[in-house]
């Protein structure tokens, strides 16, 4: 009997586990969707996308638009997180063929970390990735225990980074990605007209 505790307990866990990995895919779905709405208007709107139920965030970078997604919950034991961050060059952006290409290997490349982020979380194996994990403790005003694990391809590829966080910190509040932001939000509404940034 308690081999069979033991085992549905094990099961339960590895569901949840693994439904972290498939909640990838939406967050880059959301993600994309930023960058095509770049592509038709040229202007950060500042709303999360039709369909999406996440968090979003835009920066401009010398290098091209990056876009962090995010969910995050809170229960009575803490809080858990799952970030994705992609981005694309301005080129990419600015040429409708281009962008084609670019969503197809954002969803590969998040194909494979989600992968990796499933093996982590069942065997601590990264496979194919590269991970950098953190844990960190809190006292006084906000106490408790943070862990963030941070997984993406080392090929020199596409920037796509994804976090995993979660913690028994208080107050539970769903905080931000900070660690994946390299700036400032963009404001709603700033004109990004990709053609004149686009210097390639």
């Amino acid at each position: 009997m308690r081999h069979l505790i033991c085992l549905t307990i094990c099961i339960a866990f590895s569901m949840c586990l693994s439904a972290q990995a498939v909640e990838l895919q939406p967050l880059a779905g959301c993600a994309i969707k930023v960058f095509r709405g770049i592509n038709r208007s040229h202007v950060w709107s500042g709303k999360v996308p039709v369909g999406c139920s996440n968090d979003i965030y835009v920066e401009k970078r010398p290098s091209g638009i990056f876009v962090t997604s995010w969910v995050s919950s809170s229960s009575e034991s803490g809080w858990e997180r799952l970030a994705l961050s992609v981005a694309m060059g301005y080129h990419e952006v600015a040429n409708r063929k281009s962008l084609q290409q670019a969503e197809g290997d954002i969803s590969a490349r998040t194909a494979r970390i989600g992968r990796c982020l499933d093996s982590i979380l069942r065997v601590n194996d990264p496979l194919e990735c590269r991970d950098h994990a953190t844990k960190t403790y809190s006292a006084g005003d906000v106490m408790g225990i943070e862990y963030n694990r941070s997984i993406w391809l080392d090929d020199n590829g596409r920037h796509v980074v994804v976090e995993y966080a979660y913690g028994d910190t208080r107050p539970a509040t769903s905080p931000e990605p900070a660690d994946l932001f390299g700036g400032p939000p963009l404001p709603p509404g700033t004109n990004l007209d990709v053609h004149i940034i686009d210097t390639n």
